[in-house]
């Protein structure tokens, strides 16, 4: 009868404790308001994305991607990019109001708004090409080692309109984020006609997310993986 008297009264501190620190919590001025998350897989897809989110009230936040084009470790079809892609939107968080440490956690809904604009390399072969016509000369253009005409040097933009569902764990200051989003776009062709499918002039790459290269608007699919730090 001893030995269940103390378990019982381990057991009752133990939720007595837990109860003080969930309530300390639920002082909204002891809650963590800001987070700084990267994208470690954009380090190998041509970029680098960095994103800050800011807690604005209970269960809400608003959020914005900075991506650096350029900055990162592929070049596969040898465009050679340069430029900034900016993204951004405004998060509903679900759940109930007894979190610890932050509103900025569980599942979530938010609308995004993307833009980005980037100078790449178009490869050509001569001054006529068959398959997509006379080639504009009006660009800035790239030689090789022997001062012929390599690549026309396109200036991109795209924008887009996203959907996204995502969940948000915290991990007391560190932070793991996983989304999923659909929407629609539109881009400048750098070409009257779409390139074929082993052409490095096709116009389906888009920083952030995928889309297709058939036309100047067009369906599009993200997926984003990130980790962070809450402070």
């Amino acid at each position: 009868m001893k030995k269940i008297t103390i378990l019982f009264f381990c057991l009752f501190s133990f939720i007595f404790v837990n109860a003080q620190v969930d309530s300390i919590y639920k002082d909204i001025s002891q809650l963590k308001r800001n987070i700084i998350k990267i994208k470690p897989t954009s380090f190998w897809v041509g970029y680098t994305q960095i994103t800050y989110e800011r807690n604005i009230s209970e269960r809400r936040s608003f959020e914005i991607n900075l991506g650096l084009i350029g900055l990162g470790d592929d070049d596969s079809y040898k465009r050679d990019p340069i430029g900034v892609a900016i993204r951004g939107g405004y998060k509903f968080y679900f759940g109930s109001r007894k979190i610890k440490h932050s509103f900025m956690k569980g599942l979530y809904v938010m609308p995004e708004l993307a833009f980005c604009m980037y100078d790449k390399n178009v490869r050509v072969e001569s001054d006529w090409d068959l398959f997509h016509g006379l080639i504009k000369s009006s660009h800035p253009i790239v030689l090789d080692e022997n001062g012929v005409k390599k690549y026309d040097r396109y200036r991109k933009y795209y924008g887009a309109l996203i959907g996204t569902l995502g969940y948000q764990w915290n991990i007391y200051r560190f932070v793991i984020d996983y989304n999923v989003g659909i929407g629609v776009g539109i881009y400048n062709p750098t070409r009257s006609t779409p390139g074929g499918i082993w052409d490095d002039s096709r116009d389906e790459h888009h920083f952030g997310f995928y889309g297709g290269n058939s036309g100047e608007s067009y369906f599009v699919v993200s997926a984003n993986l990130k980790i962070g730090y809450m402070f």
